[in-house]
This record gives C-alpha cells, structure tokens and sequence, in this order.
C-alpha cells in the first residue's frame, strides 16, 4: 500500500510569511551614539558600538529631549497643547508671555487671573490681555468729577479710564481731545523748525516772518511747530533712524497704496541713520493752553547720505503744513496714533442780566457771566435812585416766553 505524503511547508497549510523590508536609509554609527529612525548601520554590530556586549541581549533604550515653547505675550500654552504660537488670553486674565516653558498634560501655562492678582479689585480684562496693567474694575461716577453715567474702565496701576456719558445739572459733557478732528485737512497758516545746530527758522505761506520763536515754544534741536490758526498749533519732534520704514501713495485714487509703517520710540534704536520720522508731542488750542500729546514715530522719507538728515525737521513741519494728498495722508496716519483724550464733565457759563447797574462802572468787575459752582462777581455800583435805599441783587429765574 502506498504510503500517502504530508506536505508541512508554509506554503502548502496555506500561510504566508510576511516579506521583510528594509530600512529607508544607511549610514555610518553616529559618532554619539544616537541612532535615528529607518537607517542600517553598515557593521556597526560591534562590542564597542553595543556597550561591550558581545553576545547574549543588548538594550536599545529610546531617549528624548523637551521641546521648549516661547509663546508670545498675550497667549499661553494650553494644558496638554503643544501649539508653539500657544492659545490667545481669555477674557479675566493676562498672559505676559513664556520662555522655554515645557509641556503639561495637565496645567495651563503663563496665564493669571487677574482677579487674583489684585485681591479682586481688577478682575476684568479683554481677550489677548498681555500685562497685568491691562486688569480692571467697571467704572463709576464717583471715579470722573460731576458724571451722571460713566463708560470705560479703571485699570491697575492707578490708570483712570472713564469717561462721563452724561453730566449732573450745572455741567455738560465736553469730549476729549481728538487731533485728528481739531486739527482737520486744511493747509497750515505758518510754521517753523530748529535744526541740529539750534537755529530756529519760520516759513508761512504769505511770507510773513514775523511771529518769532516764542509764538512757537520751541527750542530744542530737531523740533518743528505748524500753526493751523483757527484750528490751533502742533508741536512735534523729528528724529534720523537706522529703522528702515515705508511710505506708498496712490496718487490716481487718492489712497495709500500700502499702510505707513510707523514705529515707537524704543523701535528707532540710537540716533543716526538716514530715516526721517516725525512725532507729536503736543497740541494748543486757541485758549493758549498746551496740552502734552504722546504719538508715535512716522516714517517720512530716506536720505542717500546721512547728512542730508539734518533737513529732518524742516520735512516734518513742510508735510504737516501742506495740504497735497500725498501729505494728507501722512497727517492722518500720525495724528492717527495719537490716542483721543478722555471726556470730562465741564461746568456751565452763565449769563447774568444785572439790573440797575451805573452805566458808569458797568462790566468792570466781569460780572456779566459765572461759571457753575464758582464764584460770582457783583458789579462796582447799584444806580442811585432817588428815594430808595440799595438793599442787594437777588437771583430770578427769566420769564419763559411761549411761542406760538
């Protein structure tokens, strides 16, 4: 009888060894030991290169590095994120920034409540909140001077924010300062400049030289001032800088044809350079009061020479003084980083009738009007009339005529 034959192989019980693959890469030992991903290590099964093991087990043990997370102020690194531009700050809470912070399964990172950084005073901030500066409390009328409602916010640091939304009787509302608006788009009446050497120098358009420098209050090297009559005077400084800026002006559509780079006073690093910027330092009115302003510094053009920055201050009260749309446009992008002033609560003027007065000394005391809660000035002399005695004034409030 014949002897029936089994076949045992892989093949024939119907499975298939896997096809080995090799590794994507082949190289030398690495010099420090670290072996990399998918690589063949040509004859580098050796004692020495295996921790002089020569045969038996040898241990391949993974090792790895933190990776190190710089995340900018106003973000922070999120439990178990591992975001390197991080997580914006929510609203309540500032974020100063991270330097080579690690990763945390569990806990954020480089946020703080600003609740409990200022046992609860400040507990309020915006979103992308970046120092603890930015924590504050809702305002109310006891922070601005004879408010009915208020706006705004109080922030740490003792940094009055609020702003009246209405005033109590006898006061009016009176916005804050506004460059932008006060100072408008027409053309300049005069202005003047003091150059690197201290010189001073006034040009107007109707060649009247005639103010002089204290009509313009400046003094120091690389300041300027343009005098807008009506519209009051603007006070600013001119500086050289190694900062490269931007100016662009579309002049078929009247538009910047890309945004003017503007730069703070830290960004302009040391003095030289051949970038001519401008600022505004400050503003007066027609009252004559000045009024200190903080703006930054605006890129106007560049020199081919150094030297040639010298001109700095006389370009920055040219620009301001014109009104061509190319220089419009400068304007409006320097006086539109100065920040507005805030509201305020002003006390009302009060026309007085004073009945009865001598003509002969009327007006001298100027008693003609009071202004709210102050003082009031009596004129010098009552009219005599015969048989009376002058007992005083007294207050009335006028008859209200109805019109029809």
């Amino acid at each position: 009888m014949k002897q029936k034959i089994f076949l045992t192989s892989a093949l024939a019980m119907g499975f298939v060894a896997p096809a080995m693959a090799e590794p994507t890469n082949t190289g030398t030992f690495p010099s420090d030991g670290y072996m990399q991903e998918d690589y063949t290590y040509t004859n580098a099964a050796t004692a020495e290169n295996m921790d002089t093991v020569y045969e038996g087990t040898v241990n391949a043990n993974a090792e790895y590095t933190d990776i190190l997370y710089d995340i900018v102020a106003g973000n922070y690194l999120a439990a178990g994120s591992e975001d390197e531009n991080g997580t914006q700050c929510t609203a309540g809470n500032f974020c100063p920034g991270l330097t080579n912070a690690y990763y945390n399964e569990n806990a954020d990172q480089g946020i703080n409540s600003c609740s409990t950084a200022t046992n609860g005073i400040y507990a309020l901030s915006a979103a992308g909140s970046d120092s603890q500066n930015d924590c504050y409390r809702t305002c109310t009328t006891a922070d601005v001077a004879h408010s009915a409602s208020v706006t705004g916010g109080y922030y740490y640091g003792n940094n009055n924010q609020c702003e009246p939304t209405a005033c109590v009787n006898g006061w009016h509302l009176k916005q804050g300062l506004n460059l932008t608006t006060a100072i408008g788009t027409g053309a300049g009446e005069n202005s003047a400049y003091v150059n690197e050497r201290g010189q001073f120098t006034e040009k107007s358009f109707d060649g009247a030289y005639d103010k002089g420098q204290s009509y313009y209050g400046i003094s120091d090297n690389y300041t300027w001032a343009v005098d807008y009559g009506t519209n009051g005077m603007l006070i600013g400084q001119a500086r050289c800088s190694t900062v490269e800026g931007v100016f662009s002006f579309n002049w078929s559509t009247n538009q910047l044809n890309q945004p003017i780079t503007t730069h703070t006073t830290s960004e302009l690093g040391s003095e030289g350079g051949k970038n001519c910027y401008c600022n505004v330092t400050g503003y007066k009115g027609t009252d004559g009061t000045m009024q200190a302003v903080s703006s930054s510094w605006v890129f106007i053009t560049k020199y081919g020479l150094a030297n040639y920055c010298a001109q700095c201050p006389l370009e920055c009260a040219a620009r301001m003084r014109s009104s061509d749309p190319d220089r419009l446009a400068f304007r409006a992008a320097l006086l539109g980083s100065v920040q507005p002033g805030l509201a305020m609560c002003e006390a009302n003027v009060i026309n007085i009738n004073w009945n009865d007065v001598d003509p002969e000394y009327a007006g001298q005391n100027n008693e003609g009007t009071a202004t709210y809660g102050s003082d009031v000035r009596t004129p010098v002399k009552a009219q005599t009339i015969k048989g009376k005695t002058f007992k005083g004034w007294r207050f009335s409030k006028p008859e209200q005529t109805n019109l029809p």
